[in-house]
């Protein structure tokens, strides 16, 4: 399969990411739908003029006090519609541009259902490919769930295995030595597996692989596949989104924006952390400010380790701090 190479400014980089992103595009399509070459047809001499000229007539046809008068014999129909073409040629309808106005308008009107076409198919297109990276990447996300609950020595010792069969009957014997029967029901083992596999043909060890890498992995691929813009189309194209537990990364045609849940003062939220990767260094910089500018306006904490400057984070310790509780100033900072 053939891939088109995007132009990306990448914010985070991960050489885990860059050796999956390699074998997923051997599972999965991340080709974009071929941009039409599409002429736009060009307006004929006095195309205007013919227009309003048409626009009046239409207007004398529907006018109330005509239709007072207005007979349905063949003889007044037609004296009538002579009547409104004098009248439009007296007001200067240029009738000999009639004809190539007309042209005009069918050429406009196909020109314009080829860009709505391509625009469908595209979307289409890419969402289903983004589905599929969606449902590859879920492999990789069971090793971490596994990884989480059984340890790093287990699925290492997994991974030794030589195949995905073999690895998933390893997790699920310590699975079912650590926890009891209904506690290794509920991991995905089998997945898991499958995901070491990957791991292993992409090079990457099982121990190593973070949350963070398959971040970045999908904005990658989710850029790649991203539909083309089409020159002179006014609407854009659908944003993709993928999910990876309390992450999301939502893609469109300026880049791809981390998002995770995070506690707000009025509950749990999922907010937009992070810029991941754009088209270009504007389109980072225009995402970023749009980030900042979002969580400038909402004091929150990041369900993640290691975030301690939270405007939410500070609010509370600016509260509970030194042994006082100033409720006061709390709802003051907080509003």
């Amino acid at each position: 399969m053939t891939t088109h190479k995007t132009k990306m400014h990448t914010v985070r980089t991960s050489a885990i990411a860059d050796a999956l992103l390699v074998s997923l595009r051997t599972a999965v399509d991340l080709s974009r739908e071929p941009v039409p070459a599409l002429t736009v047809p060009t307006a004929p001499e006095q195309y205007a003029e013919v227009k309003a000229g048409l626009h009046r007539m239409a207007e004398q046809f529907v006018d109330p006090a005509r239709a007072e008068t207005r007979r349905t014999s063949v003889d007044d129909v037609a004296r009538e519609f002579i009547d409104v073409l004098a009248q439009a040629g007296r007001k200067g309808l240029p009738f000999e541009h009639l004809g190539s106005a007309l042209e005009y308008d069918d050429q406009l009107a196909a020109y314009r259902s080829r860009q709505d076409q391509y625009a469908r198919s595209s979307n289409s297109r890419a969402q289903a490919n983004a589905d599929e990276v969606q449902f590859w990447v879920e492999d990789l996300l069971a090793v971490l769930r596994v990884r989480h609950v059984l340890g790093v020595e287990a699925v290492a010792d997994a991974a030794e295995a030589g195949n995905k069969l073999l690895a998933s009957s390893a997790l699920d014997l310590v699975a079912r030595e650590k926890l009891n029967s209904s506690g290794a029901q509920g991991l995905p083992i089998l997945a898991a597996g499958r995901g070491l596999m990957l791991l292993r043909d992409a090079g990457a060890e099982a121990g190593a692989l973070e949350l963070a890498d398959l971040e970045v992995l999908v904005a990658l691929a989710g850029l790649e596949l991203f539909p083309a813009a089409l020159p002179g189309y006014g609407l854009g194209m659908d944003a993709l989104s993928f999910t990876l537990d309390t992450s999301q990364v939502r893609v469109d045609a300026r880049g791809a924006v981390l998002y995770r849940e995070a506690q707000t003062a009025q509950g749990r939220s999922v907010l937009p952390h992070s810029v991941i990767a754009g088209v270009s260094k504007q389109a980072v910089k225009e995402l970023q400010a749009g980030v900042d500018s979002r969580l400038d306006n909402v004091p929150h904490n990041f369900a993640e380790a290691g975030i301690g400057d939270s405007t939410l984070e500070q609010s509370r310790r600016y509260v509970q701090g030194n042994g006082g509780l100033n409720m006061l100033e709390f709802s003051k900072r907080m509003g």
